[in-house]
């Protein structure tokens, strides 16, 4: 608890992050894989594998956007920076960690982005006003980046916000967010790598951790992410995700 009270003392972030409670969030994710470390190995080294496998069928070489990146425990940082000359991570909480490793690769640069546009008026008390969902686009729109890759963040994306409006329709918000996001992707004009958890395992039923939104085309590759063995949420229960894993070419 003492590191991850001065984790959190140390790691710069927007107000924006810290208000809407992603600064608190990132700190436990890198606590909870260090008590998980080898339950998340397969997922964690699986997506990297993915991802590095989709950057090279790209073909190019300029300018890769990372969206997601948070602690980097999943993005194949070093090996991005040699095949492109520029990489921008791009996440609300850059931890301490994932500045350290982006700091002694040339060409890697931090930018903050709210990827879900929602965060400013879900802290105001409000649902997300029509132009919030032009926030991943501009973004992309403004770095014309070569290739993209959105990193496990997918599912994540309405969780603040459903933690800001105790009231809101979170069947309605969460596929609204799960939609904008993947429909910047495919109007994107670089191809992007999509890997993301679709469904939770372990309750009583499955649960859609995409609100019923379907996925843009069938995955290339799926697999389980033993991500809360027993007792780290229940005593006597395991948690699991299914992921998939999509490139969505141009």
């Amino acid at each position: 608890m003492l590191l991850e009270f001065c984790e959190y003392l140390l790691t710069p972030c927007p107000a924006l992050a810290r208000r809407a409670g992603l600064k608190r969030e990132a700190v436990a994710i890198r606590a909870r894989h260090a008590r998980q470390r080898r339950a998340w190995r397969p997922h964690l080294e699986a997506s990297k594998a993915f991802m590095l496998a989709c950057a090279r069928r790209c073909g190019q070489n300029g300018l890769a956007v990372v969206l997601g990146s948070g602690a980097l425990l999943d993005v194949p940082l070093r090996e991005l920076a040699a095949m492109f000359g520029r990489v921008v991570l791009a996440d609300m909480v850059h931890p301490l960690a994932a500045r350290w490793q982006a700091r002694g690769l040339p060409g890697v640069s931090l930018s903050h982005l709210d990827v879900s546009g929602a965060l400013e008026d879900a802290l105001a008390g409000r649902e997300p006003n029509p132009q919030a969902g032009r926030a991943l686009p501009d973004f992309l729109d403004a770095l014309r980046p070569d290739f993209i890759v959105s990193a496990n963040i997918l599912s994540q994306l309405p969780l603040a916000p459903f933690g800001l409006l105790p009231g809101v329709d979170r069947a309605s918000l969460g596929a609204r967010l799960v939609r904008e996001h993947l429909q910047a992707l495919q109007d994107a004009t670089a191809p992007a790598c999509l890997i993301t958890d679709t469904l939770r395992l372990g309750g009583e039923k499955p649960m859609d951790l995409l609100h019923g939104v379907e996925l843009p085309g069938a995955p290339e590759r799926t697999w389980v992410w033993n991500i809360a063995p027993r007792p780290e949420i229940s005593p006597d229960r395991d948690y699991s995700h299914q992921v998939a894993a999509l490139y969505l070419e141009k």
